[in-house]
């Protein structure tokens, strides 16, 4: 059986305005890949079912896609959906009916909803049921909609997803089109060339874009998206076509695509950037035939109408088609290949690491999202976290700023002349700012970061290696190679390795946690701790294969982890060691860590 969807185009009522994974990173196939020894970042779970993942995190929704290979036929699917001349168009919003917006609706059901039999027009791709469907059940388009009729219910007990396609309720035998069920805590696929609520055979509700994401700063998953006319051919994950001819110049169900990496979202607003962030993490899946380059989201009555307009505006040639056929581990499943070990992320902490060439390697941190496999106009050197780990930046020695995550751009150097070009950065405590740091002690501030004075006129022994604030972000340390120290603000100088002779030079530095101390770390792993910064071990009497190239404290200072350029990872104290990509082959070195 195939179905094929009505198309969106021509809707009416519509307002506009003015536009104001707990992941590692591997080689597979000769490209830097994100994936995971642990479970990542399951989709964030639904307002009312905390307990109820959206689909594991190693579900192909919730893996990141951004270093993957562009798929061969991308410019032939772009042009096939008239990408040159088209924008995107976020399909929910606010509509002239406030009780009905635009988009899809859902609801979080009682355990002890009554289920109820339907009866469908395509019984033999339909799962039974019962489903817990009634008269109040939220209709896509509102109870009197002659158009799709998508209804979603969750059973927050059981963790069950019930979807429902032309969903038509009545006491004496409610009928759909069709009918899926999903058990969220799984990565089972439909049978192969079952339709579900969607044309693709794929679950909607993971792929719609919720307000609530969007306020949390992140949104960890690709999202649905139509296109007018598709190929009689479907593509893991999906599992049905609806195609109107053989093309492969016509996208097939299940294409992915992405937000191209250096289209420039740093001019959109803060909300539409994670927006835009996660379509070039994780991407769009095309999972219905409808207009093209609609995308999905809930009908919410919040959605802000200057945040969908501003949507309307990212041009669809900034879009690309993945491959994403390498993740594949069985064509019957929707686990997506996670390689690496396990280790156990709920002993400690995590960490980041960040790769010359812009890769990041997340242990127990969130993966979100990394410059790996992309052109830079300079190597990066160093990399700072938002507070709680939510977000963080890259620093290319040109001082060029990649932000991810919840982390703002601010600012950057990227395209001023240097004297020198940039070592390392630090972020203030609240996120709001950072500093860069140059092998001449310049100090560059940007954000709430203040400016507290700078080595970059000053005669120096040795260049400038890295840097580290304050507690309060009220000043901060730069240190040399030699061991010499700078302190700037409140942060109080409490010793150095100036002026002494050293086995190897010092390449960095982490702050105790109270501020009243810290520790330098030398190439060779060896140690020197000050103020109340306490000694818990070294690498200085052991052969290492590699040098290393940074530390990092953890949070109570009880502790610090030593990053390898190859990515080994040497800990101490109560510092947790979580993974390492010290048996790996890396495109670029390791350079630092967060």
């Amino acid at each position: 059986m195939r179905r094929r969807r009505t198309g969106r185009t021509g809707r009416t009522g519509r307002i506009t305005g003015p536009v104001a994974f707990v992941t590692t990173g591997v080689m597979w196939l000769g490209l830097t890949v994100a994936l995971s020894p642990t479970p990542a970042s399951a989709g964030t779970p639904l307002p009312g079912a905390p307990n109820c993942p959206m689909f594991p995190a190693d579900n192909v929704w919730n893996t990141p896609v951004a270093n993957l290979p562009v798929n061969p036929q991308s410019a032939a699917w772009l042009a096939s959906m008239d990408a040159s001349t088209t924008n995107l168009h976020p399909d929910f919003g606010p509509s002239d009916d406030p009780s009905t917006p635009y988009g899809i609706p859902y609801t979080v059901v009682s355990p002890s909803q009554p289920e109820v039999p339907i009866t469908f027009q395509y019984a033999d791709e339909s799962d039974p049921g019962p489903y817990p469907f009634s008269a109040s059940t939220p209709i896509e388009g509102g109870q009197q909609s002659t158009g799709d009729r998508h209804a979603i219910m969750v059973n927050p007990a059981t963790c069950t997803l019930y979807e429902l396609w032309d969903a038509q309720y009545s006491a004496s035998g409610s009928t759909a089109g069709s009918g899926a069920i999903w058990n969220l805590n799984s990565n089972a696929l439909r049978p192969a060339g079952w339709t579900s609520a969607d044309a693709a055979g794929l679950p909607i509700l993971p792929g719609l874009v919720r307000y609530d994401e969007v306020q949390s700063g992140v949104i960890t998953h690709a999202i649905r998206m139509t296109a007018e006319t598709t190929d009689t051919s479907y593509i893991w994950p999906a599992r049905h076509e609806a195609g109107s001819s053989s093309n492969p110049d016509l996208p097939p169900m299940g294409a992915r695509f992405r937000l191209k990496a250096d289209y420039n979202i740093s001019g959109y607003s803060a909300q539409a950037q994670v927006v835009l962030r996660a379509m070039q993490q994780y991407g769009l899946i095309l999972a219905d035939n409808g207009s093209n380059w609609y995308f999905g989201g809930t009908a919410d009555e919040n959605w802000p109408i200057a945040l969908v307009n501003e949507l309307k505006q990212v041009p669809a040639s900034a879009f690309e088609a993945v491959d994403e056929s390498s993740l594949m581990i069985d064509p019957n499943s929707g686990q997506a290949r996670q390689l690496g070990a396990a280790v156990n992320c709920g002993s400690g902490p995590g960490y980041r690491m960040v790769a010359a060439d812009g890769g990041i390697f997340s242990f127990c941190q969130s993966f979100l999202g990394s410059m790996g496999g992309q052109h830079l106009n300079a190597p990066m050197v160093g990399m700072a976290e938002t507070p709680g780990g939510g977000g963080y930046w890259e620093v290319a020695t040109d001082g060029g700023i990649f932000s991810y995550g919840n982390a703002g751009f601010y600012g950057s150097t990227g395209s001023i002349r240097l004297n020198k070009p940039i070592v390392g950065m630090a972020s203030t405590p609240d996120g709001g700012g950072y500093w860069l740091v140059a092998s001449d002690g310049g100090i560059f501030s940007y954000g709430d970061a203040h400016f507290f004075g700078s080595a970059g006129s000053m005669h120096l022994n040795k260049p400038i290696v890295g840097m580290a604030s304050t507690p309060d972000g009220g000043g901060y340390w730069l240190v040399a190679s030699d061991g010499g120290i700078f302190s700037y603000g409140d942060a109080v100088y409490y010793g150095s390795r100036g002026g002494q002779p050293l086995n190897k030079p010092i390449v960095g530095m982490a702050p105790s946690a109270s501020g009243h101390g810290y520790w330098l770390v030398a190439s060779d792993g060896g140690i020197f701790n000050y103020g109340d910064a306490g000694f818990d071990g070294s690498a200085g009497s052991i052969v290492l294969n590699k040098p290393i190239v940074g530390m990092s404290a953890s949070p109570d200072g009880g502790g610090y982890w030593l990053v390898a350029s190859d990515g080994g990872i040497f800990n101490y104290g109560d510092a947790v060691f979580n993974g390492s990509t010290g048996g790996l082959a890396l495109d670029a070195p390791i350079v630092a860590m967060g």
